[in-house]
C-alpha cells in the first residue's frame, strides 16, 4: 500500500514539476528505480545534497563525487559553512526535490536511465539521517592526489605520479590547511560517516589530522576509506586501532602481469597480501570490506573470475564503469566488439545462496545491463556518424524514441511525430549545403540524443535555424 501511494505521489509531483519549468525524470522510470533503493521508495530520488557534502581537488566543493560539474562553494574563499548553507547548495537541493538532475546530475541519470541501478550512487545516501539543524551527515574528502601509482586509467588529478610524468605538469597546491581542519569541529559532532578517497588516503597527511579529530570527537563515527591496497604500514595499522575502519579497496585484474600493467609500481603480491590483511580486519571488527572493480577493455572477460574470487572471500564487489581514456572505456568500442563482450559475459551465471553471492550476482547482470545499453545506443549512433544525412538522422531518432520503455505507444508516437516534423522544419529552411555543414559539425554520442530529442521538440523553426547558424560560426 505505502509503495502504491508513493508510486502515485511521484507521477502527480511529476506533473507538477513540469508545470514549474523542471525536467523531471520519468514517474515510471522512478517507480522502477524505488524498486531497487534499501529503504524502499523515497520522495526524493537523491538524499546528497541534503545529507552530504565533498571536499575535492582545488578547493571546490560539491554534493558527491558523481557531480563534479555543479559548484557548491570553494575553499578557502568561503567557510564550509557558507558553502552548505549557501545559494549555489539551496538551487540544487530544489531541482533535486523535482527529480531533475540537470545540474550536473549526469552520472546517476546515465545509470538509471540504463537501469544499471546497481550502480546508482544517489542509493548511498537513502540510510544516511538527516540532522534537525541540517547539518551534513556525511562528508567525503578528496583533498589531495598525492599517490604511488600511475593507473593506466587515472589521470593527473588524481595521481601526484601520473601528473609529473605523464602530464608533465606542476604539483597541484592543496587549497586545505590547518584551518580548514579547526572548521571541521562544529560539524563532526553531527557526522554519520565520513569517506576519504585519493590519491592514496594513507600517504596522504592532512588525513591523519582530520583522522585524530574524529579520535577526539566522534570516535564511532564511520570511517570510509578507497585505498589501492599498497600501502599498509605501522602508522596505519595502530590508527586502525583507534577508530572503526570500513575499507573498498581498488583492484582491477587477477593475473599478476595485467594488474601490474594496469596499475603500474604496484606489487600484485603484497596488495594480495594487503587485501587479505584488510578483509581479516573487517571482519574482526565487524566493518564493512568490498572491492571495486574498474570494468574495462584491459578486464572485462575477468569479471566472472572476481565474482567467484569474492564469492569465495565472502565479500561484496563493485563495477565501475571507465569513461576515459578512450582505449579503457568499453562504451567506445564498435557494436559488433561490445556484442561479442556481451555474449561471453552472458553465459555465465553464479550461486544466490547468501546475501554476499546474490549481492554480487546482482551486480554482475546489474553492469551486464549497462554494457547491452551500450550496444543498443552504439547501434542506433553508427549509421549517422557514417552518413551524417538528415534521413539518417530522422531515422535515428525514431528509433532512439521507439526504444524508451519509459513511454507508451501513444507517447512515443506523439514525440517521433514532434521530433521528424520539427527536423523537416529546419530541412526546409534552410538550404542544402548548410544543412549539411551542420550535420557534419554535430557532435552526438551516445549521452546527447535524449537531449537533441529534448530541445528539437521544443524550438520552433525559427530558433532551430538560429542554432544552426551558431553551429557555422
Amino acid at each position: 500500500m505505502i509503495f502504491i501511494f508513493a508510486n502515485r505521489f511521484m507521477s502527480i509531483s511529476n506533473i507538477i514539476s513540469k508545470l514549474k519549468g523542471y525536467d523531471p525524470l520519468p514517474a515510471s522510470l522512478l517507480k522502477e528505480y524505488n524498486r531497487h533503493r534499501p529503504l524502499g521508495p523515497q520522495p526524493v530520488v537523491c538524499y546528497a545534497p541534503f545529507r552530504s557534502i565533498y571536499f575535492g581537488h582545488y578547493g571546490k566543493a560539491v554534493a558527491c563525487c558523481f557531480n563534479r560539474n555543479y559548484v557548491l562553494g570553494e575553499y578557502p574563499k568561503q567557510s564550509i559553512r557558507e558553502i552548505w548553507f549557501g545559494e549555489a547548495a539551496e538551487k540544487l537541493r530544489k531541482y533535486v526535490k523535482h527529480s531533475d538532475l540537470s545540474l550536473g546530475c549526469y552520472g546517476c541519470k546515465s545509470q538509471l536511465t540504463a537501469q544499471n541501478f546497481d550502480a546508482v550512487k544517489a542509493k548511498q545516501y537513502d540510510e544516511r539521517k538527516s540532522n534537525e539543524n541540517r547539518f551534513p551527515s556525511v562528508m567525503e574528502f578528496e583533498l589531495s592526489n598525492v599517490c604511488n601509482l600511475e593507473c593506466e586509467m587515472c589521470n593527473g588529478d588524481f595521481s601526484s605520479l601520473i601528473r609529473a610524468k605523464r602530464e608533465k605538469l606542476p604539483p597541484i597546491v592543496s587549497a586545505y590547511d590547518d584551518n580548514f581542519v579547526k572548521q571541521l569541529e562544529e560539524f563532526i559532532p553531527y557526522l554519520e560517516e565520513v569517506k576519504f578517497y585519493g590519491g592514496e588516503p594513507f600517504l596522504i597527511d592532512i588525513y591523519y589530522k582530520i583522522w585524530d579529530k574524529l579520535v577526539e570527537i566522534n570516535p564511532k563515527v564511520r570511517v570510509s576509506v578507497q585505498t589501492n591496497a599498497t600501502t599498509l604500514n605501522s602508522r596505519v595499522k595502530e590508527l586502525m586501532e583507534h577508530i572503526d575502519f570500513h575499507i573498498n579497496v581498488s583492484f582491477d585484474s587477477l593475473i599478476k602481469p595485467v594488474y601490474e600493467t594496469i596499475r603500474k609500481n604496484a606489487d600484485y603480491d603484497r596488495v594480495i597480501e594487503n587485501i587479505l590483511y584488510f578483509q581479516q580486519y573487517c571482519k574482526a571488527r565487524n566493518t564493512f570490506f568490498g572491492i571495486s572493480v574498474c570494468a574495462m577493455q584491459q578486464n572485462w572477460r575477468e569479471l566472472p573470475d572476481f565474482i567467484n574470487f569474492c564469492n569465495n572471500l565472502e565479500v561484496p564487489v563493485y563495477f565501475h564503469t571507465v569513461d576515459n581514456p578512450p582505449h579503457c572505456a568499453i562504451r567506445n568500442l564498435s557494436a559488433e566488439e561490445i556484442d561479442s563482450i556481451i555474449h561471453y559475459l552472458g553465459g555465465f551465471d553464479f550461486p544466490s545462496e547468501t546475501n554476499v553471492q546474490k549481492k554480487n550476482r546482482t551486480h554482475y547482470f546489474d553492469f551486464y545491463n549497462q554494457i547491452k545499453a551500450w550496444q543498443l545506443r552504439s547501434g542506433k549512433i553508427a549509421p549517422f556518424l557514417k552518413e551524417r544525412s538528415m534521413a539518417n538522422l530522422k531515422e535515428v531518432l525514431r528509433v532512439h524514441i521507439q526504444s524508451n520503455k519509459f513511454l507508451n505507444e501513444d507517447e512515443k508516437h506523439k514525440s517521433v511525430t514532434t521530433v521528424i516534423r520539427k527536423v523537416e522544419q529546419l530541412e526546409q529552411s534552410v538550404s542544402q549545403d548548410v544543412t549539411q555543414q551542420v550535420l557534419n559539425r554535430l557532435d552526438v554520442s551516445d549521452e546527447q540524443l535524449d537531449d537533441m530529442i529534448k530541445y528539437i521538440s521544443k524550438m520552433p523553426a525559427p530558433a532551430l535555424i538560429a542554432m544552426a547558424k551558431t553551429l557555422l560560426k
